[in-house]
């Protein structure tokens, strides 16, 4: 294909972006994806969770036996505390025979990107330009124009309809005037990346393993590459650029206590043994776009909506909306159906308002309550549900997303 027959631009070469993209080019629609960053993956181990539903849409997509063959697969969702010995799994072959992957993933999410963007540029329906940067985006009842600046020239594109899946500072969803709607957590969380094994010292330790403890949350994810442990921590004077993100030299004092509790776990370990690296501190968010679509332009991603980073709903919602959005896209093209764009915008504002959002409010509230006898109550709320097979299935259910086994 030519860049001039591309019957839809996809702004933003991210996941949410390539899913959108090849989903459209298997169902034979011709498709320009513009990125603003270079075509470099750099490896970064924040965000890797892979929900039972989102494994289904890339499998759609001849992607997941690849992504399986690298990933840890999560048989049990784990919840401990630093200060107590209970220790509670919610096993996910509760989903057995219910969905067609009953698991959950951990495969880092800039292995994905590359996974993504080798099938991108491999279809023939897809051409791929980076070093893309948005400029202004307008419409009329025919089509969508977009212009960009491309190493300091500008162009100037047009197709049948637009998606912006340019992230949380969406130039397209500015460029429109559509404002995003709610708050931002008022304490940043801290990530930092080791390689200590882990699971060689603390027994039975899973996967994925959110403790609670007096300092809020500690949350430890395995991935292929490291362990990623993540706090909430109220940090002074960080400097968080403006994408959200800043780097740290140094964990916070209360990072440090939470960590010196996890390691009394571990007999003669102390915090110069975990050799931590890759030190990030993030804002976290829960944002809704007031539109979801206008006209011919839809958003999706984080450009339509932000959640905090607990249970790695972002990056799977967004995949969600990507798929759903190709339906709708798809059924505007071959039928020429009037405003196709607006069922998904409904479908998925509803979702992230009625489903998204209280999840993860919930989550985040709960397990940063560091009162000792709440947390203790709170563990054997989930250790009588973990016992229980109906209402373990809804905690995985809710966990996985999987919105359909949701009571």
């Amino acid at each position: 294909m030519t860049i001039d027959d591309a019957q839809v631009i996809v702004v933003g070469a991210g996941p949410v972006g390539l899913v959108t993209a090849i989903g459209l080019a298997k169902r034979n629609i011709r498709v320009l994806v513009l990125e603003k960053n270079s075509a470099e993956v750099p490896p970064q181990w924040r965000g890797s969770t892979i929900h039972p539903p989102t494994l289904a849409i890339l499998d759609d997509l001849g992607l997941a036996q690849q992504i399986i063959d690298g990933a840890i697969k999560v048989a049990v969702l784990q919840y401990r505390d630093l200060e107590m010995d209970q220790v509670v799994n919610f096993k996910y072959d509760s989903l057995n025979n219910l969905v067609k992957f009953p698991f959950r993933l951990q495969f880092e999410q800039y292995k994905l990107l590359k996974l993504l963007r080798d099938a991108a540029a491999a279809h023939p329906n897809i051409e791929l330009h980076y070093d893309s940067m948005v400029e202004t985006v307008s419409q009329d009842d025919e089509g969508v124009s977009i212009e960009i600046q491309k190493n300091g020239v500008s162009d100037s594109f047009r197709s049948s309809w637009l998606v912006a899946s340019d992230g949380s500072h969406s130039r397209v969803r500015k460029s429109l005037g559509i404002k995003l709607e709610g708050f931002t957590y008022p304490f940043p969380t801290t990530v930092v990346a080791t390689r200590f094994p882990f699971e060689n010292h603390i027994p039975n330790l899973g996967p994925v393993c959110y403790w609670s403890g007096p300092t809020g949350r500690l949350s430890m994810i395995r991935t292929p590459d490291t362990w990623r442990i993540a706090m909430t921590t109220p940090l002074e004077g960080v400097d968080i650029l403006s994408d959200d993100r800043g780097s740290i030299t140094e964990p916070s004092a209360d990072f440090k206590n939470a960590i010196s509790l996890l390691l009394s776990w571990i007999p003669g370990a102390t915090l110069a043994d975990l050799q931590l690296e890759q030190y990030e501190v993030y804002r976290s968010h829960q944002r809704v776009a007031l539109e979801f679509s206008r006209g011919r332009v839809a958003l999706a991603g984080d450009a339509a909506h932000l959640t905090t980073t607990n249970g790695g709903m972002g990056l799977n919602s967004g995949v969600q909306d990507a798929a759903q959005l190709v339906e709708a896209i798809y059924s505007g093209i071959s039928s020429a159906k009037d405003d196709p764009l607006l069922g998904y915008a409904s479908m998925r504002k509803e979702f992230c308002q009625d489903f998204l959002q209280p999840a993860t409010y919930s989550s985040h509230s709960m397990v940063d309550n560091s009162d000792y006898n709440n947390r203790k109550l709170r563990l054997a709320k989930l250790y009588a549900d973990s016992s229980n097979r109906e209402s373990e299935l809804q905690v995985i259910a809710r966990a996985s997303m999987i919105t359909e086994l949701v009571k």
